[in-house]
């Protein structure tokens, strides 16, 4: 019995250490964004304010190291800041380009950040993005960037896939953009392709599509929409409903198998697929041509800027005792020969244009 009494005693005690933290009485950072100024960097940053209605509001300042963030912000705050809930990182498209050593150094070393953050580029100004969705309610670029990668054609990511991209081996950063559209709408507009610490690739949203494929063992429910011309200079758009995929490398070859599950929107008119087994047979293999081949230009493409964001050499590592990342970088993956083999299957159809 004594020994329960104890127990329950330690508990109580242990609980009283921890440090109380009133929701109204702190600044829960929610996003920061990082910019160049000369030799400095330009941060802003967006924290909920609960004294009546949840709202966004901005912080600025300027620091000359990542470390310095938390300091700058809490010299204007009237409560303790507090960064637990970050939930999402904006770096402008000059610092992805001078390198991200330092934020990544930042990331790995901070217990408080949460792996769950999502990194993102902007090829707008980072205090830009911040202050446009400040307008918006709390967390609604984390939940942009979420729709988009749960339905949409952003491949996933988070603060532990971009570390372990970064300093582990065999596969390079991506990081999705995002930008100020035309009307001021944040939307997600490609990703960018690291080399190191350097971005080194922008593409477009489709890239994005393709790389989630390549990326995710198992896509569930509504990952992502394509659309292409065929031959015929004819529409045709489908939406992804579910996918499988398979990589496979070897000495001299990556071999490449995804399995579809679509929904076709758009398609020739002249196509009767509801009525000619053929004419279905004949659209399904336009969909498998076009997509190997264009998921085989962006291999090639990576390949020829010595970018690995798929973890081509992962795999290769898996299967080499001795494997080495610069040999096979500099030897092996600029010779690999891409074998990509898509296998369509169409379980429902759209109207026909």
């Amino acid at each position: 019995m004594r020994k329960y009494v104890l127990f329950l005693v330690l508990c109580l005690v242990l609980a009283g250490c921890a440090q109380e933290q009133i929701i109204d009485r702190i600044k829960l950072i929610e996003s920061i964004g990082y910019d160049l100024q000369g030799e400095a960097y330009r941060i802003s940053g967006t924290y909920c304010a609960y004294e009546k209605k949840v709202k966004l509001f901005l912080l600025e300042g300027e620091v000359h190291s990542f470390n310095e963030v938390l300091t700058s912000f809490t010299s204007q705050s009237d409560h303790p800041i507090a960064i637990g809930q970050l939930r999402t990182i904006v770096i402008s498209e000059r610092i992805a380009g001078r390198g991200i050593t330092e934020l990544a150094n930042t990331l790995v070393r901070d217990p408080l950040i949460s792996n769950r953050t999502t990194l993102v580029l902007t090829t707008n100004q980072a205090d830009e993005i911040l202050a446009e969705s400040i307008k918006y309610p709390p967390v609604y670029l984390s939940n942009l960037l979420k729709q988009n990668m749960d339905t949409g054609n952003m491949p996933f990511t988070n603060g532990h896939i971009f570390l372990d991209q970064y300093f582990g081996e065999g596969q390079d950063v991506y990081l999705p953009i995002v930008v100020k559209g035309p009307k001021g709408v944040l939307q997600v507009d490609g990703v960018g392709i690291f080399l190191g610490d350097q971005l080194k690739l922008k593409l477009p949203n489709i890239n994005g599509l393709f790389i989630k494929l390549l990326t995710t063992d198992k896509i569930g429910i509504q990952s992502g929409t394509y659309n292409f011309k065929n031959d015929q200079n004819k529409q045709i758009t489908f939406k992804i409903i579910s996918s499988k995929r398979k990589l496979t490398v070897t000495n001299d070859k990556a071999n490449i198998s995804l399995k579809l599950n679509i929904d076709l929107g758009d398609y020739p008119v002249a196509m009767k697929v509801f009525e000619n087994s053929n004419d279905m047979l004949a659209l399904k293999k336009q969909i498998e041509s076009n997509l190997s081949a264009e998921m085989r230009a962006m291999l090639e493409l990576f390949q020829k800027n010595l970018v690995d964001p798929i973890g081509i050499g992962n795999l290769a590592r898996s299967r080499e005792r001795k494997w080495n990342e610069r040999d096979f970088m500099t030897q092996h993956y600029p010779n690999l020969d891409f074998d990509v083999k898509t296998e369509v299957t169409i379980l429902s159809l759209g109207v026909g244009h």
